[in-house]
């Protein structure tokens, strides 16, 4: 054999070596996070206790001292850990300024846009993000908007590169925007006359109406196709992301909020025999709870910090929704109301919470519903939302309750990661005028 293949079989051999050892997993990092009160929601918090995370995911939490021995450990005596935030119905990431129509990439146009994915719009460099995760949401349910089916949701990170890299899930639900039944005509600015609303009305209900008919059928031809039995049909991308509906695979997420909006859903809900539904909606879902609590449909509640919707309702119909829904044993999350203000605002969804706990619903629940509740609703209660062995390790780091303004979130992790909460637009601002020059400063 020549020197030349000589070189050349050991050229391949050294390949096959580095290739294995290439392939070989790496050893797994566990870091030991020590000497906090761990609340891992999901049960009574542990005081002094041990985090144990290995590759961004969570190992155990036991009293402080029984994490491995070797492992990292990273002091945190005298803070308080809770898992991240998760927000349940957001524009976060499709929208910067709502009133710069180049940054507004929340809504289509048309009736059905249910072939739209909320994921491939988002924007990773939201300066919203960084804010956000410093009130403690690290993860946000991104839904779309405009017409009457809105499109498919995703559940994302608010931290990283690409908004693959950043997608925990996606497709989450597909999402419908349920005709209004109630007539408004007053106002500053001319509103639509009673003929008009109702006209837009039935053809709202029209659409919806035609649009599963048509998916129905579709759904039928192609089955038959796929099984041999018919030609194939032309692809409908609309039509085609409504299967999973149908099938009772993906979630429907139905948004009506006033009391006469929310029963005609719920009747149309019926007539369907659709299974899979979560209701997104407000304060006057307590006018109908127990119906809703009766058809085991959970709920997305918004609209804790408004004012009530009628003049004779008491002041604190929005503050004792929730209490409402927990009295009934519905299961809930609660949101913001997923509007551009709700993005530029989404830090401070623990305390639509709050309000919701200081006006009786127990704090333990009032925490949950913006965790693990939010997580389960999510379907992402395996993941996300608590502290537990087996789930990613996505929690904050605070000087006391997250429920309280007075605490800070001193730091975040996501997925084990740490995430840079300097980041945030507003303490970046902060942080360059605390110390600006006072005339006082400057020589005379």
């Amino acid at each position: 054999m020549s020197a030349s293949s000589w070189r050349t079989l050991l050229a391949m051999a050294l390949v096959t070596v580095f290739a294995g050892l290439l392939a070989l997993p790496a050893a797994a990092e566990t870091i030991v996070y020590r000497g906090a009160t761990v609340h891992p929601v999901s049960g009574p918090a542990v005081d002094d206790a041990d985090l144990v995370v290995t590759d961004g995911e969570i190992a155990a939490v036991g009293p402080a001292g029984s994490g491995p021995a070797g492992a990292a450990v990273v002091d945190l005596s005298g803070k308080h850990v809770y898992p991240g935030f998760v927000h349940p119905y957001s524009v976060l990431g499709l929208i910067e300024v709502s009133s710069v129509r180049a940054t507004n990439d929340t809504t289509e146009t048309g009736e059905n846009n249910a072939n739209i994915r909320a994921e491939v719009a988002f924007h990773p460099d939201s300066e919203l993000l960084p804010v956000a995760m410093s009130g403690g949401v690290l993860t946000a349910h991104v839904v779309p908007r405009g017409g009457v089916w809105n499109g498919t949701s995703a559940a994302m990170d608010l931290d990283g590169w690409t908004w693959e890299e950043m997608t925990v899930r996606a497709p989450v639900a597909m999402h419908l925007t349920y005709p209004t039944m109630v007539n408004r005509t007053g106002g500053f600015f001319r509103r639509q006359t009673e003929e008009e609303q109702e006209k837009e009305r039935k053809k709202a209900l029209k659409t919806i109406e035609e649009s599963l008919a048509a998916a129905r059928a579709y759904k039928k031809a192609r089955e038959a196709a796929e099984a041999g039995q018919a030609p194939m049909p032309d692809f409908d991308p609309r039509l085609e992301a409504l299967r999973p509906v149908l099938d009772g695979e993906l979630p429907l997420w139905i948004e009506a909020s006033e009391k006469k909006q929310i029963e005609s859903a719920l009747d149309w809900i019926e007539e369907q025999e659709l299974g899979n539904v979560v209701l997104v909606t407000g304060p006057d879902v307590r006018y109908v709870v127990d119906r809703v609590a009766a058809m085991g449909i959970p709920v997305v509640l918004n609209g804790v910090l408004e004012l009530p919707a009628r003049e004779w309702e008491p002041y604190d119909t929005p503050f004792t929704a929730a209490l409402a829904l927990h009295e009934a044993r519905v299961r809930f999350a609660i949101g913001d109301g997923g509007s551009s203000f709700g993005a530029a605002n989404a830090r401070n969804l623990p305390f639509h919470a709050a309000m919701s706990a200081a006006f009786g619903l127990p704090k333990d629940v009032a925490l949950r519903s913006v965790t693990l509740s939010a997580a389960e609703i999510l379907g992402l209660g395996d993941r996300l939302g608590s502290l537990e062995p087996g789930k990613d390790a996505t929690f904050l780091v605070t000087t006391g309750d997250p429920l309280e303004i007075r605490t800070s979130i001193e730091r975040a992790f996501l997925r084990g990661r740490e995430v840079d909460l300097s980041r945030d637009k507003q303490k970046r601002l902060y942080e360059r005028y605390k110390n600006r020059p006072r005339p006082a400063d400057r020589a005379p």
